[in-house]
């Protein structure tokens, strides 16, 4: 469901975060490092498709006893554009 094109965008640094993104990222205490090992490493959840301006793809990753949802968003450029990060779980003290 996207799992690939997203792995490879990473991997290949095509990717930008939107500020609400950065913003939603420093509230959770979570890095770039963080997002990009739950790209590589998570899955597509959902499919997002009645957007205007395209469809968003929800990914989860797992980082020790954290769970971390990213809403990713490809541009006509073939950028993955990430939209927001989010906390669904934390088991850390």
């Amino acid at each position: 469901m996207g799992d690939r094109r997203i792995r490879q965008a990473v991997l290949a640094e095509r990717y930008e975060f939107t500020l609400h993104a950065l913003e939603e990222m420093d509230d959770d205490d979570l890095t770039e490092t963080d997002v990009r090992q739950s790209l590589l490493d998570g899955q597509v959840v959902a499919k997002l498709t009645a957007e205007p301006r395209g469809p968003r793809l929800v990914v989860r990753g797992e980082l020790k006893a954290r769970v971390v949802e990213v809403v990713v968003r490809f541009l006509p450029s073939g950028v993955l554009r990430v939209i927001t990060v989010y906390l669904v779980r934390s088991d850390e003290g």
